[in-house]
């Protein structure tokens, strides 16, 4: 089958596949990934250097997904049904048979959480936000135990923060790169319920992080490349 992608795209492509993949084993090293244990807490410069690298990273995976499903064509949903696993089990392949329910204490305490394909949209609350007001340390009461408010102080580039959910993200990506058959398998299908899967505008990260002009400028082609094949010019 002739790929509808021309040569550029593909050397883009390849490009960026290695690059991710060196960019999160970069990742996974200065969180303390390696290979079970991690980092729970960070300096707050480090957290946020890190969060910007992975946030990048998540754009990047979701646009090369985004392509490879797109040079492979949409892919119809699977029978939500459940299978008889007598018959023609020896003829499905390990991506549509779904084990058998382990007892509660076999199964694992942890599991690895996955990478998100759709890019999530920023949710408008139905009422507006409660006013909050910075106008430093508030009245305490001696005899109530009150939480710290960490408003109360500046922020610091030595604060040591939590980065569990950083990890959890870092993890997600790594599980994505690992697996990228079935994730590309998983985009096929939500081409074909018609859902829009990344926004149009560039990513921020794609701008905002410390990148050399010519990384910038080849993830913003990357970005656009998508596009171009999502929504193409038929005038």
């Amino acid at each position: 089958m002739k790929s509808p992608f021309p040569l550029a795209v593909h050397s883009l492509t390849r490009f960026w596949w290695d690059a991710a993949d060196y960019l999160a084993s970069a990742a996974q090293k200065r969180l303390g990934l390696c290979p079970v244990a991690a980092k729970p807490f960070l300096p707050r410069a480090e957290l946020e250097d890190l969060a910007g690298l992975v946030g990048f990273l998540e754009a990047i995976l979701r646009r090369l997904f985004c392509l490879a499903a797109l040079e492979l064509g949409p892919l119809p949903r699977l029978n939500a049904k459940p299978q008889d696993p007598d018959k023609g089990a020896k003829h499905l392949s390990s991506s549509t048979i779904s084990p058998a329910a382990e007892p509660a204490s076999r199964r694992p305490r942890y599991r690895i959480p996955r990478f998100r394909l759709i890019e999530a949209t920023k949710a408008t609350p139905a009422t507006p936000p409660r006013a909050r007001f910075r106008t430093g340390p508030r009245i305490r009461f001696l005899d109530e135990e009150t939480p710290v408010d960490l408003r109360d102080y500046p922020a610091s580039p030595t604060d040591i923060l939590p980065a569990g959910k950083l990890v959890r993200r870092l993890l997600a990506v790594n599980h994505a790169l690992d697996h990228a058959a079935e994730y590309v398998a998983r985009m096929r299908q939500i081409m074909a319920s018609a859902s829009p899967v990344l926004k149009r505008a560039v990513p921020p990260v794609f701008k905002t992080r410390k990148l050399r002009h010519l990384q910038q400028d080849s993830a913003c082609q990357l970005h656009a490349a998508t596009w171009d094949f999502l929504s193409p010019d038929t005038s």
